[in-house]
């Protein structure tokens, strides 16, 4: 995809989708849909959304009931590769199709069959991506995704499924009985050591609205959750709720709420996702991560920065605490994402890098421009003349350098 990809959970169907779906993901900055879920007879209704879709530039991640693991588990494998062939006749060809729902956290009994269908869904469309969506790891969930260490589970899951997509879901930073900071860079953490080790990109699903215990997010945790996410390695990132649409419990302060309506929530997540594809998603789209970095305190098992490569020195101030990666393109030039790790803070961060070494800063309109050198305005640092350069990043903003 030439835009970073930006998606969001589904639970609704053609029935109640509401007007104008395509353009309410335009309007929201969704670059990757999920289709409301649809029966064989809603299949001319599903062309008409798919040809707009592709005519915004948006591509779709399909919900057809025939293609959960479910129906593999009923039918067989070779029950599920006919139907999936199906499946394929009907909508595999159209320029908006990303690929098709596999289903979603499997428990330790299920895993085998859902990653049979995820296998069979690559191998039959080599040309599309099959979509499972896996769970979060904590200390408790051994037992339920049925292995001992997180690496060990996404390994298994490229190996029986041949991935091309991993994917997930936490919401433990949105919990306010207890810090789960931790536990949602853990997750980040061993997702992207699996992308480096398995090639293999992931997307993180972040919360966009409140319910259960999970707080409201607000704008600043939005950017929070989008810039965070990306400067660990995720190839995308996908929004739970954006439509509460048929839904009831506690859920509150989506996008769009219950009645159908846009709330003031969908106005500052657009703002955040366009905001963040028209600086720098295109770039960031297009480049392979290597390495990451907490500075000033770590989360989640992510080491302490310390000099590497061409860069002496990371620092922020007032100690707001930062994420530093290192990223390259496909001609092995070198990039560096550099993110405030506070839904907070304001911080001012300085970067120095060996002498002889420049940087530039990825600007609106995904172009680069060179980053001057400082003098650190506050006063509270000392600066290497022709070395150092400055960022001003807001509460969770991220900055894509180039090293020149």
């Amino acid at each position: 995809m030439s835009k970073y990809p930006i998606s969001f959970w589904s639970t609704v169907n053609m029935k109640n989708k509401g007007p104008d779906t395509p353009d309410m993901w335009r309007d929201l900055g969704i670059t990757l849909a999920m289709s409301p879920s649809y029966a064989a007879e809603d299949k001319q209704e599903v062309i008409k959304l798919l040809d707009r879709s592709a005519e915004l530039g948006i591509r779709v991640v399909m919900r057809d009931y025939r293609t959960h693991w479910r129906q593999l588990t009923k039918l067989g494998e070779e029950g599920y590769k006919t139907l999936f062939k199906e499946v394929l006749a009907d909508y595999g060809n159209h320029p908006a199709v990303f690929g098709f729902f596999v289903g979603d956290e499997p428990d330790a009994p299920e895993a085998s069959d859902a990653f049979a269908a995820m296998r069979i869904q690559n191998e039959t469309a080599p040309h599309l991506n099959a979509y499972l969506n896996l769970l979060p790891w904590f200390t408790w969930i051994r037992s339920r995704i049925g292995a001992d260490s997180l690496s060990t589970y996404l390994d298994r899951v490229a190996a029986e499924g041949k991935a091309k997509l991993l994917s997930y879901d936490c919401y433990a930073q949105m919990q306010t009985e207890f810090d789960g900071l931790d536990s949602y860079f853990e997750n980040l953490k061993e997702y992207g050591l699996a992308t480096k080790r398995l090639g293999i990109p992931f997307f993180n699903i972040v919360l966009s609205c409140g319910h259960y215990r999970y707080r409201c997010p607000t704008k600043d945790d939005l950017q929070w959750q989008l810039c965070t996410s990306a400067a660990h390695g995720a190839a995308g990132v996908s929004w739970y709720h954006i439509q509460l649409t048929g839904i009831q419990d506690n859920y509150r302060n989506a996008p769009i709420n219950q009645m159908g309506e846009r709330t003031s929530a969908f106005h500052d997540l657009s703002e955040v996702n366009r905001l963040f594809n028209n600086y720098c998603g295109e770039v960031l789209a297009s480049l392979r991560f290597d390495t990451c970095y907490h500075v000033g305190k770590a989360y989640g098992g992510v080491p302490l920065f310390k000099p590497f490569g061409n860069v002496l020195e990371v620092e922020s101030n007032d100690d707001v605490p930062l994420i530093f990666s290192r990223f390259y393109d496909a001609e092995g030039k070198t990039y560096y994402v550099i993110c405030c790790n506070s839904p907070v803070e304001t911080t001012y961060v300085s970067v120095t890098l060996k002498s002889g070494c420049e940087l530039k800063k990825c600007e609106y309109g995904n172009v680069f421009r060179p980053l001057s050198v400082h003098k650190d305005p506050v006063g509270e640092k000392d600066v290497h003349a022709g070395q150092t350069a400055g960022i001003w990043l807001s509460p969770g903003q991220l900055a894509v350098l180039k090293e020149d």
